[in-house]
This record gives structure tokens, sequence and C-alpha cells, in this order.
């Protein structure tokens, strides 16, 4: 299952490949145990697998191409065997050799290709999940399982990916509203839906493709190729449970067995693992990435994992990126030529937001940010840098300039918020939507509405015509959904960085500060007056004006 904060146990990593990163969760220690998630879902989903099979395993969970954070493959086609062919390629890449597979639905018809394979790779594979469809199961679920949304100006997309997700669980196939597929499951809490939407959004319609190469694999006749000792696993509840049992003829490896519920699989899994693992004297290969340019990356800290992203010349003039709130690092990057090119630009996910996420942090206070910052910035042997932070973000660069493990040698403050009493106590509350999930996704929209107002109103929760926005709104329905999936990946926390960060009195701060400091204010945009209120409290800022196209912006 989806934790929420994960294991600080489990680490997050990318390996780097020519063309492509595949982005992994790894934790304990042992013989090695790969294992492989359904669609539409991302490792995440394994999280609490990976924290109690770690125990006896080094567990790595990679994010199938397309899925979570891996980079989807353009040549894909709906073909398994290109799958399994990108994972190998993941394992040599790791040094891997010897190994278990744990896979899971889409997952499990990979490791059943694995298996048929590789077996000088494979000790043992469990295939929780083979589904064996029949030509009329096939050609229905490939013309409508993997249907896909455009984003509208109004949302209502978003509706749709609830309904999604939701109907999984009441029927399969999903598209199928009919008693004879009705699943005999209570419907889970919303928040236990939530995740799944999340996965499902991290996602494109390209990446669907894996979906209708686990629906065409030709089960019956790879299976008896099989030389691998593989177990097909089921538990009761599973709507493909009887599925193994279409198959006529296994090859001599193969083994069925349905079990009672989905405990009992993972129990029978830990003692096949058992059975067949051996520690492997190959050491595990750890690419050091942290630097590479145009490269996703996570660095981990004593509160969680920090994701950011590198961009620029190979260079040591650095200058590190914070975006505003609810946002994550893709606003900013998309912002990336519009910096100095003689920077390589850092840009992270600050605690709390986008895929840094919720965090082991007790509070979001700027001071905490800040600290967890430091630490990954000591981690990457970062040192020397300049900041450019937008909107809210300018609290945490302040006090990062102060810090003595850093030396920071200029601030640019874009759009910086300096609120007063009231404003502070009005937007700690008002300001972030509660984006608890909702029985009917109707959290959903409330993101959405967040996100779009906040382009036509500042504040956005006060939408009178005395604080419309005096600039040309950026509404375009794709940018107001990506940055939509942004807000609802900080989720329930949104409310908390809120109180904590925006209700933060900037003011005492600035008369400590010593570095050079250039203000960047856009017009039309509602936060003029703030701008202009720290440029007169700071020693030494100036403040330039950015013009109302923002391709035409030039921030140094």
């Amino acid at each position: 299952m989806y934790q929420l904060i994960e294991n600080i146990s489990i680490q997050r990593r990318f390996v780097n490949l020519d063309s492509r990163q595949v982005h992994y969760r790894i934790s304990g220690a042992g013989p090695v145990l790969l294992l492989l998630h359904q669609s539409p879902t991302s490792s995440a989903e394994k999280a609490t697998i990976i924290e109690d099979f770690a125990n006896d395993f080094t567990v790595i969970a990679p994010d199938t191409p397309g899925f979570g954070l891996s980079d989807y493959i353009e040549t894909l086609t709906p073909d398994i065997t290109l799958y399994a062919e990108a994972l190998k390629e993941f394992t040599d890449a790791l040094g891997l050799d010897q190994i278990c597979i744990y896979g899971f639905h889409t997952g499990a018809i990979i490791a059943a290709e694995m298996a048929r394979l590789y077996p000088d790779l494979c000790n043992a594979v469990v295939v929780n999940g083979l589904v064996v469809l029949e030509p009329d199961e096939e050609e229905k679920i490939l013309r409508h399982y993997t249907q896909w949304f455009t984003p509208t100006p109004e949302g209502t997309h978003l509706p749709w990916v609830w309904a999604r997700i939701r109907e999984q669980l009441i029927f399969f196939p999903w598209f199928q509203k009919e008693k004879e597929v009705r699943l005999n499951i209570d419907l889970p809490d919303p928040k236990f839906i939530q995740p799944y939407v999340l996965d499902l959004l991290r996602s494109t319609g390209k990446s669907q493709t894996a979906y209708q190469a686990a629906f065409m694999y030709p089960s019956r006749e790879r299976i008896q190729e099989i030389n691998t000792p593989t177990f097909l696993l089921n538990y009761a509840g599973d709507p493909i449970a009887e599925h193994p049992k279409r198959l006529k003829q296994l090859s001599k490896s193969v083994t069925i067995e349905l079990l009672p519920d989905t405990p009992s699989l993972e129990d029978r899994a830990r003692e096949i693992f058992k059975q067949f693992s051996n520690e492997s004297n190959s050491p595990l290969n750890q690419d050091d990435s942290s630097m590479n340019v145009g490269r996703k990356n996570f660095v981990q800290t004593s509160k969680g994992p920090l994701f950011y992203y590198s961009d620029g010349d190979e260079t040591d003039e650095i200058m590190l990126v914070l975006h505003d709130f609810s946002q994550s690092s893709k606003s900013m990057i998309h912002m990336s030529d519009r910096f100095n090119p003689k920077y390589r630009k850092i840009f992270i996910d600050l605690p709390g937001h986008g895929e840094t996420g919720p965090t082991h942090l007790t509070n979001y206070s700027p001071q905490s940010i800040m600290q967890m910052i430091v630490e990954a910035l000591k981690a990457i042997e970062i040192k020397n840098i300049e900041i450019a932070s937008l909107g809210v973000s300018s609290s945490i660069a302040l006090l990062l300039s102060q810090h003595t493990d850093l030396n920071v040698k200029r601030l640019l403050l874009i759009e910086p918020w300096c609120l007063n009493k009231e404003e502070r106590e009005d937007f700690s509350e008002h300001y972030a939507p509660d984006l608890s999930p909702s029985v009917f996704g109707e959290h959903l929209l409330k993101a959405w509405y967040f996100i779009r107002d906040s382009e036509l109103f500042f504040p956005w929760h006060q939408a009178k015509e005395s604080n419309a926005l005096k600039r040309e709104p950026d509404i375009d329905p794709s940018l107001v959904h990506e940055r939509t999936v942004d807000a609802l990946k900080s989720g329930e926390a949104l409310k908390l960085v809120a109180k904590d960060l925006i209700g933060y009195d900037i003011q005492p701060d600035l008369a400590n500060i010593k570095t050079e400091i250039t203000i960047f204010s856009w017009i039309g945009n509602g936060k003029e007056n703030y701008a202009e209120k720290m440029n007169l409290l700071l020693e030494n800022s100036t403040i330039e004006f950015l013009p109302d196209d923002k391709s035409m912006w030039s921030i140094d």
C-alpha cells in the first residue's frame, strides 16, 4: 500500500541510461528482490511491501516506463517483451544478477516475461495476477480500457479521472457497468483512492501502452516456455484470480496457487523468495548523478528525500531556484531560459510540495524548510550559490542567505510576499483550499479553481472586482491542469504549509540581511506593493519591473 509519508528507510534514486531515467525505491539488505507495480500506479504503491520485505531482502522497486517518475520510451509498442527488455537494461545498469522478482498485475506480466527471457538472471519469479483473456474479452478491453482525457477550461476532466479509479473498485473491467462484473468488495475511504488518482495523473495517454501490452500478452504460449521457477499466485478477491486455470498447459517450472487473501499471498511469496534467494557477490552499482545536467534526482536527508532537477552548462556558478506556494520545480523549469545562461540551475521541490511531498519535518516553517535544504546541499557538496525565489519562498531564500554553512552571493526575489499582520492571519487560514480527499472527488475541482482563480484574482479566495488582476490571465487548460496536479501532490499538507509558511512574519528578518538583493515586480499581478515595501525595508536591494509578457522576462 501507499504511505502518506514513507518510512525513512526507503530511499529514492534514479538510474541514468543513455536516453532516459528510471526512478526506483530501495530499502533493506540481503538478496535482491525486484518489485514490479501494476498500471497505472508506481513503486509508491509498494511502499508497505517494500518496508515489510526489507527485513529479509534488498528490495528494489522501479517505476515502469511512463509511470511514476520514470521516463517514457517513445519507441514502445504494446509488446510486453519490450517492457522486459527495458527492465533488463535497468537491472544491468545496477549490476544485478541472481535475483527474485515479484510482479503484480501489469508488473506480473512483465515478471513472467522476465522469467521466460532471462532464466540466468532470475532465481524465482512470483506472478501475482496473470491475465489470460479470451478473444472477445481482449477485443473489448483493448477498445475501452485505456481511454484518456483532455484538460478542459472548466476542469470537467477531473471528475472523470476520479470516477475512472473509483469505478475500478466496483467493476472489472471498470468500463463495463454490469452485474456480472460487479466486485464483491467495500468501497474504501477516499484517502485510499487519492494516491491512485495522483499516479494516474502523473502518467500520460502514451503510458497506457503498458496496459495494452499486458492484456495482449500471449499467456497460453509464453507460460509454456518458462524454465525459471515461477509461481502463479492469486488471492481469492482478485477479479482475475481464476485466470491461470484457463491455461491448458504449463511448463514443469510453473506452479499455480490460489491463496485466501493478500496477507496469505505475501507470506507465501516470502517463503518462495527465502527458498530460492542467494547472496550476490556483485555490489550494487550506484551511479553518482547528483549534479548531472538535465537530470532528475533525489538527495537523502534525515527528514526524507528531497527532489531536484539540474539544468544548464557544466559550471561552478550555481543558482538555487525555489518555486512558489503550491507549485513545484516544474513551474520554474518552464522559466529556465529567462535566467542568465551562465548559471547551472538547481530546481528543487520544497518540502510539502511536488515530488518531495510530505516529509518527516515536524512543521513547514521557513526555518525547518531551510534546514532540510541546507542538509541536502551539503550532501551534494554545494556551498557557493546564488538564489532565485518566487513568491512565498522568499522567506526561505532570506534565511538561507544567513546560514553559516552556505556562501550566498546574491538573492533574486521574484514577486516576493511581505504580508501585514491582518493578511497573515487571513491568508494562513484561507489561502490554501482544503484538499482532503472527498467521496465523490470534489477536492479535485477545489484544486482546479484554486489554481485557475489565482490567475484572475489576488488573493484568489477574495474574488472581488477590486482584486481582479490587471494582467492577461494564463489559464490555458493544460497549464492549469499541470499546476492543479502539483497542488494535489501537496494534498492535505497544503493547509499545514500555508499556516507555517504564509503565516510567517518575514519583516523582522529583513533588517539582518546584508546580501545583495534584486527584487523583481510583475506589474498587474496584484503584489506590487509587497515588492516595494520589501525594497524599502532592505538595506542592500534594488527593484526591477517585469513586463506583462512573461516570455520577455530577463531575470539576472
